[in-house]
């Protein structure tokens, strides 16, 4: 019987031979039989292949719109930036909008950043209270009127000049739904209230797998449906999968948490999350002492994500642009190399999870230091890449870096108690959030003013930074040791 039948049997055994089970524990076994293959992963998959759908082209559309409309430069030109027969001119004029663009996409990393960081520690603890579900769908809608808008504003500027910039105003009402910070927080706490601990790891792992496929169908599809249409469809598109996923969770998800009893009407529950006491109670949860060294291995563990988050958020500003200058590569060629990057996390999230923690029994903190290794390795080798080759050489070596972030989360969840999981996840997505408030400017300035000489400078940035994620989540291996060491003595 495979690992889902036997959890089902589990499930419905202890619920059977319990009658007495207080009511989170029976909930919690309730809603494990009944997510017995899928949990949220449908819905992030969808969520997760909007933003790669349009991530390229809406890079590609920011800097056709700022070499029109910004530069004033002819159409015809400006839109062989970024295709297979870019001539000598456009090459020239590539390098002079690039910068401008640079700036308009910081900008847009920022406002993903600010708020949503500031939301999630409101949010957070008030899921812990009143549930995850309104976290989920408001995390959702948000996107979706993100992606309405950028549609909107894309096929209106087919027909009017508009600047690039009118791009981020869109992007705000994801930010206020809480963002990637809220997402992550309402998925995560969702999955850590309706797992047993022994299957919390692996459910966290196929919600990564799922995570990559959505970025996997994204990238397959992204230049066939811009071929095809244009780039208002793919953001169109974009915005119906998101609501395809609204769907899904309103119709199918149910509330992990029971509501809070004094607080009935949706009106109190909604005031409920601008309480300040919230927030002073989040603070209070993630800095307490705790049994043994809880409270390092947790930091140590916040500290890696969010360093690791620095990285990727700060390679992502620049690395599509890196990829034109440095390859002359398109949309295409970037989709079939993400593509593939994706594909081989898939397996190493799989060769990872049942390879080498359910065969070898591996322990989380090691699978996210080996994660984390490589990703050290594939910046290092993109760092001196001079052929398309060497960066499918990178990809391949490190293919089991996916499983970082989901391991990471695994050992903090199994290490505090599930009353407090939603303040912690929170502080953690609040610091990943705000890291670009630092990475994205870092990034954007050290891109620009290497672009002369050598684009690929950043990659030495990024190698170091997870090479220090690396040491900190083996420091919390050897505190865990020590643990159970103590743990040991004491029982003794």
């Amino acid at each position: 019987m495979d690992s889902s039948g036997s959890g089902l049997v589990e499930c419905s055994a202890q619920l059977e031979s319990n009658p007495s089970l207080n009511t989170t524990e029976r909930n919690r076994l309730e809603l494990e039989r009944k997510y017995r293959w899928f949990i949220l992963e449908p819905a992030i998959l969808l969520l997760f292949y909007a933003w790669n759908v349009s991530s390229a082209v809406f890079t590609n559309q920011v800097v056709y719109q700022a070499c029109t409309v910004t530069f004033g430069f002819n159409e015809t030109l400006c839109a062989e930036l970024g295709t297979e027969n870019e001539s000598a001119a456009a090459q020239e004029l590539e390098k002079e909008v690039q910068p401008y663009t640079a700036n308009v996409l910081m900008a847009k990393s920022l406002i993903e950043s600010i708020i949503p960081a500031l939301c999630s520690m409101f949010i957070g603890p008030w899921s812990d209270k009143y549930g995850r579900k309104p976290v989920l769908l408001s995390t959702f809608i948000g996107s979706f009127f993100t992606y309405s808008l950028v549609t909107t504003i894309c096929f209106l500027s087919g027909r009017y000049q508009i600047d690039p910039w009118y791009y981020i105003l869109a992007y705000i009402p994801a930010a206020l739904s809480g963002g990637n910070c809220a997402l992550i927080t309402g998925v995560f706490c969702y999955i850590t209230d309706v797992t047993s601990e022994q299957n919390r790891a692996v459910k966290m792992g196929v919600l990564e797998a799922a995570i990559f496929g959505g970025l996997l169908l994204g990238t397959l599809s992204s230049s066939y449906i811009l071929r095809w249409t244009n780039a208002t469809t793919v953001f169109g598109v974009a915005a119906t999968g998101i609501l395809v996923g609204i769907l899904y969770i309103k119709l199918y998800i149910e509330e992990s948490i029971r509501p809070h009893e004094l607080m009935d009407s949706s009106t109190s529950r909604l005031r409920e999350i601008f309480r300040f006491e919230l927030v002073a109670d989040l603070f209070h949860t993630c800095f307490k002492r705790r049994p043994n060294f809880d409270r390092v291995i947790i930091w140590l563990v916040i500290a890696a994500l969010g360093a690791s988050i620095f990285a990727l958020e700060g390679t992502g500003t620049v690395y599509f642009l890196f990829l034109r200058e440095r390859f002359a590569w398109t949309v295409k060629e970037f989709s079939f190399y993400d593509a593939t990057a994706i594909t081989l996390m898939i397996v190493g999230n799989l060769v990872g999870m049942y390879g080498i923690k359910k065969l070898l029994g591996v322990s989380e903190s090691i699978l996210a230091a080996i994660g984390f290794s490589c990703y050290a390795i594939e910046n290092g080798i993109r760092a001196v890449a001079y052929e398309p080759w060497h960066l499918y050489l990178a990809i391949a070596i490190s293919m089991m870096k996916g499983i970082a972030g989901p391991m990471g989360r695994a050992v903090i969840s199994k290490t505090v108690p599930p009353n407090d999981i939603g303040k912690i996840f929170s502080l953690t997505t609040s610091i990943e959030s705000l890291t670009p408030l630092l990475s994205a400017p870092v990034y954007t300035y050290v891109y620009r003013a290497t672009l002369p000489w050598y684009p690929g400078a950043f990659n030495i940035i990024s190698a170091t930074v997870f090479f220090g994620c690396l040491c900190l989540m083996v420091l919390a291996r050897l505190f865990e040791g020590m643990q159970q060491a103590t743990t040991y003595t004491s029982i003794n």
